[in-house]
């Protein structure tokens, strides 16, 4: 797969005035759920999530400790390895513990990485955990994750823009596209 640099995309999917409304959406649902609890944990999962987490993040009205965790299927290509990698979580566990947690991710396709932060962050004793993830692809998941709070479904495609990425490259599209084929 080849991607030309001018034009990386054969069609935008998400325009940045619908990101912005799932964003806006997505912090309300937010802000209801936790209108009552004093300080939540957010664990972004890097690097996909990390624009999503910091435009939905500032939209929140309860405070949040933010945390970052490096989690992937994905080395370089557009299909998931099938082995998710973690890094960074091995300090975290302890600010995990008996915590409200909620983990935010950019998009739900196979289900491998969100199933394995999901199983990881149970071994670590958190009071509550909800998922908040922008994109699920309407695809058959390898493996099922919870998604409590879900911005948009999109088809079955390789996307890039607005922190997703194709070999670490485009994450700083202002939309969501389809990466040229």
């Amino acid at each position: 797969m080849t991607a030309d640099e001018s034009k990386p995309y054969e069609r935008i999917l998400i325009s940045a005035e619908q990101l912005a409304q799932t964003v806006e959406r997505l912090a309300s649902e937010l802000n209801a759920a936790y209108a009552d609890t004093d300080k939540v944990l957010a664990l972004v999962i890097l690097e996909g999530a990390r624009i999503f987490a910091s435009d939905l993040l500032r939209q929140v009205r309860f405070p949040v400790q933010v945390e970052y965790l490096s989690a992937s299927s994905y080395r370089g290509t557009t299909q998931s390895s099938g082995t998710v990698r973690l890094q960074g979580h091995l300090g975290l566990a302890g600010k995990i513990c008996g915590r409200k947690v909620l983990l935010i991710d950019d998009i739900y396709d196979t289900g491998l990485t969100l199933a394995a932060v999901q199983e990881w962050l149970n071994t670590c004793g958190p009071a509550d955990v909800k998922t908040c993830v922008l994109l699920e692809k309407k695809i058959r998941h390898c493996k099922p994750a919870a998604i409590d709070f879900l911005g948009l479904a999109i088809e079955d495609c390789f996307v890039i823009g607005y922190g997703l990425d194709y070999q670490g490259r485009f994450r700083d599209l202002p939309f969501v596209a389809a990466l040229a084929q």
